[in-house]
């Protein structure tokens, strides 16, 4: 769905298995970057935030670049895992929107 007041298009998917939605964007006349903001599933009990916690974008040499927004969150083994789940995921998702897209 592309927003109107930005030159970018955007799209969201839900990870059930990883407990992630992500929301992609990107720039529909230059395909060399997927950016994504994703958001897990279970409520931040210590965060008042209905944003996301972690942003960036992956290119087409398959570096994913990312940021965490400004709190903290417990990082235990299991998320640790998701996470590594979640990069596995937007590589993916890059293959997929690149073979769809050209």
């Amino acid at each position: 769905m592309e927003n109107e007041n930005s030159k970018f298009s955007e799209y969201t998917k839900h990870y059930t298995a990883i407990s992630f939605n992500v929301r992609y964007s990107y720039a529909p006349n230059d395909l060399r970057e997927l950016f994504f903001a994703a958001q897990p599933l279970e409520a931040l009990s210590s965060v008042e935030s209905s944003g996301d916690f972690m942003y960036g974008k992956i290119d087409r040499d398959f570096n994913l670049r990312i940021g965490l927004k400004e709190f903290q969150i417990t990082m235990t083994k299991e998320l640790h895992e998701r996470m590594g789940a979640l990069y596995d995921e937007i590589r993916n998702e890059y293959v997929r929107f690149i073979n769809t897209t050209l």
